[in-house]
């Protein structure tokens, strides 16, 4: 296959499902390269947009400070937040992959890396929506909205990928997939 740290960390399978059902350039690398660089990095986005707008609400003297009359918007978001934040908690505790699809052990280096991301990206957002219960400011709110539909367009394009190959995964998994 490739060098040594690439088969390491993504852990191909040579004549696998993603090496031969799938019609792109990447082969059997399909993955981890699209997990690695759809998922990680718009979750990293969101990450940080989240982080960033944590310390304009703490620490922003400019920042307008508000007080929000109806708070069940927010923890409708909390709710939904900390629902996003316990999936991939949950499937990386579990040990559950929706990328292995060719029987192999454990989760590869990548998921993990990948699950590890989301979650803390989806605990920020937690967080931040927490503070912004208590106080409120608009300054960064239309960028943090942009950096959670870039994470959700992430995980649509890797929920498009999945489908394409729905005739390979167990039913009870593509249940689990379309849940979760």
């Amino acid at each position: 296959m490739a060098f040594k740290p690439l088969d390491w960390y993504c852990q191909p399978v040579a004549n696998g499902v993603w090496g031969t059902a799938v019609q792109n350039a990447l082969g059997a690398y399909t993955p981890c390269g699209t997990n690695s660089l759809v998922i990680c990095v718009s979750h990293l986005v969101m990450m940080g947009l989240c982080l960033y707008r944590i310390w304009i609400i703490q620490n922003n003297v400019k920042a307008q400070k508000f007080c929000l009359r109806s708070k069940f918007y927010n923890y409708l978001l909390a709710l939904l937040a900390g629902y996003s934040a316990a999936e991939p908690l949950f499937r990386l505790i579990m040990g559950v992959s929706v990328l292995n699809l060719d029987g192999q052990a454990g989760l590869a280096p990548y998921e993990v890396i990948s699950l590890i991301i989301e979650a803390l990206a989806w605990l920020s957002v937690f967080v931040m929506t927490g503070i912004e219960i208590k106080v409120y400011v608009r300054e960064f709110r239309w960028f943090v909205r942009f950096g959670i539909m870039y994470a959700l367009v992430g995980d649509a394009v890797m929920l498009n990928l999945m489908l394409t190959l729905k005739e390979h995964y167990d039913r009870l998994v593509l249940t689990s997939l379309v849940l979760l």
